[in-house]
């Protein structure tokens, strides 16, 4: 390589390099931003608070929120009201799709009152673990719900 040649060489290395640890910074802060949405639902929705949780979702899974509000009944209240302390949701891992537009994020929910079966009272529930499906729109990731969540099995853990 000539000595005319190394200036730009270098420049071009240079340029690569930050090219790339900006492209990682920006996907770290995209995580972050997935980690605060997907833990912001979590602790609304298992702490049954529904229309917070809205905020977190597509508008479209506002439905499945509305849904679970209508399966309240007053014993539910009633031992959320006597709970010293609400669920706690921690994230375990996150997964990203191809087009990194859609992640699924594993979550584990302890010490919540777990609706179970529709026109049931709900039950105190130790811990359970959930996936939840994360869309990214308009730069913000979103709670895109398809159905009510639903507990893993033991066997699929």
């Amino acid at each position: 390589m000539s000595f005319r040649k190394l200036p730009f060489a270098l420049s071009l290395f240079a340029f690569c390099l930050l090219a790339a640890s900006l492209g990682a910074c920006h996907h770290q802060d995209d995580e972050v931003l997935l980690k605060e949405t997907a833990d912001s639902f979590a602790t609304n929705y298992y702490n049954w608070r529904f229309e917070a949780a809205k905020a977190y979702c597509t508008p479209e899974s506002g439905r499945w929120l509305r849904y679970a509000a209508s399966q309240v009944h007053q014993e539910d209240v009633d031992v959320l009201k006597a709970q010293a302390q609400g669920a706690k949701c921690e994230i375990q891992d996150i997964a990203y799709a191809d087009n990194d537009t859609t992640a699924t994020v594993n979550i584990s929910v302890r010490d919540f009152l777990r609706m179970d079966t529709i026109g049931t009272v709900a039950h105190l529930t130790d811990e359970a673990s959930y996936t939840l499906t994360a869309v990214r729109r308009n730069e913000k990731w979103k709670v895109a719900l398809s159905s009510l969540p639903r507990a893993l099995k033991e066997q699929e853990r």
